[in-house]
C-alpha cells in the first residue's frame, strides 16, 4: 500500500487521538487509590512548565470536581490527576492497557505505538489528555472494551472465538470498581457534557470526545484537527465499543465551529442506529420510577 488513501489505519497507522485518551488517565487515577469521584483539581488557570503552558480549550477557570474534569474535558484538571500518580505509574498503566507495544492480531499491517524517548512531567501532563504520545485506532479499540467491561483486557480477534476462549485470554487490568466508574464518566458525557450529540434514544450510549492537533514536518499544524469519538452501548452492560475517527474535518457552514462533540459524535450517533438493529441490540427506555422498559 504506497498510496497514502489505501494505508488500513485502523491498525496501520498510528495516530495522536487526543482527550479520549483522558479515559486511561481517569482509569489509571481510580485504580491508583490516588484519585476518588469525590476529588477536586485547580483549572482556574493554566498548568505551566517553565515557557510551556497547558490550557483548557473551553476553559471554566475554576477548581473541577472529578465527573467535571471529564464532561468539560479538562486537559489542566487531567494534567493534575496524571501527576498524582507520576510517570512510571502512568507508562506502568499504559503498558496493561496494550498502549505502548504493537497489537498482536491477524492482520498483517499494524504499526507500533510512537512513545515519548524521554518520560518528564510535561510530558506525563501532556499525555494524559493524548498529546505526545500516537498509538493505532485497534489499540484505542481494544483498550476501551476493558475499561467498560469489567476490566478485562481481551486480545482482539477478526476470527469466530467463544465467550469461553475469550474469558481463558482475558487478562484483569483494571479494577472492576474503577470499570464501573468510567461507565458512569462516559455515561454523563452524553448525557450532559461533550458528548451529547452521541445519544441515540433506547440504547445509552456512553463517550468520549477528542480533539488532536495534526503533526506535519515534525510540528503541530495550526490548521488541521484529528476528531474522534469513542463509545460503548448499551454503557451499563456494554456489547460494542465503537470508535470513529474524522480526517481534518471542515466546518458545516462556514463560520460555523467543528469539534469532535459537532461532528464525530453524530457519527457514533449514526452509527449505532442503523447498526444496533442489525446487530440484535434492542432498544429499552426507562420509566419515570426508573426502571427499565425493554422491547420484546
Amino acid at each position: 500500500a504506497t498510496q497514502p488513501d489505501r494505508l488500513n489505519r485502523v491498525s496501520a497507522g498510528a495516530f495522536e487521538l487526543g482527550s479520549v485518551f483522558k479515559s486511561f488517565t481517569f482509569a489509571m487515577a481510580f485504580d491508583s487509590g490516588k484519585v476518588t469521584m469525590n476529588d477536586s483539581f485547580d483549572a482556574s488557570h493554566p498548568l505551566r512548565f517553565g515557557k510551556f503552558a497547558i490550557h483548557d480549550f473551553h476553559a471554566k477557570n475554576r477548581v473541577l470536581t472529578v465527573p467535571e474534569v471529564f464532561t468539560y474535558s479538562s486537559n489542566v484538571g487531567s494534567a493534575r490527576m496524571a501527576l498524582k500518580v507520576g510517570s512510571e505509574g502512568q507508562k506502568a498503566y499504559l503498558q496493561r492497557f496494550g498502549l505502548l507495544s504493537k497489537v498482536k492480531t491477524e492482520l498483517p499491517e499494524v504499526a507500533a505505538p510512537i512513545t515519548p524517548r524521554r518520560w518528564a512531567d510535561i510530558t506525563t501532563a501532556t499525555i494524559a489528555f493524548g498529546h505526545g504520545i500516537a498509538v493505532t485506532p485497534l489499540q484505542v479499540a481494544v483498550a476501551d472494551a476493558a475499561l467498560v467491561n469489567g476490566g478485562k483486557l481481551i486480545p482482539p480477534t477478526f476470527m469466530p472465538r467463544t465467550q469461553a476462549e475469550a474469558d481463558q485470554l482475558a487478562v484483569q487490568v483494571v479494577k472492576p470498581e474503577t470499570s464501573e466508574k468510567l461507565r458512569y464518566l462516559f455515561a454523563l458525557n452524553v448525557e450532559k457534557g461533550s458528548g451529547t450529540k452521541a445519544a441515540v434514544p433506547g440504547y445509552n450510549v456512553g463517550g468520549k470526545t477528542g480533539t488532536a492537533e495534526k503533526v506535519e514536518h515534525g510540528r503541530y499544524s495550526a490548521t488541521k484537527r484529528l476528531h474522534s469519538f469513542l463509545a460503548a452501548f448499551p454503557i451499563d452492560d456494554p456489547q460494542y465499543v465503537v470508535l470513529i475517527v474524522i480526517d481534518e474535518p471542515k466546518p458545516e457552514k462556514e463560520g460555523a465551529g467543528a469539534t469532535a462533540g459537532a461532528n464525530a459524535a453524530p457519527m457514533v450517533s449514526a452509527v449505532i442506529r442503523r447498526a444496533a438493529a442489525i446487530l440484535g441490540v434492542k432498544p429499552r427506555s426507562k420509566a419515570p420510577d426508573g426502571a427499565i422498559l425493554v422491547s420484546n
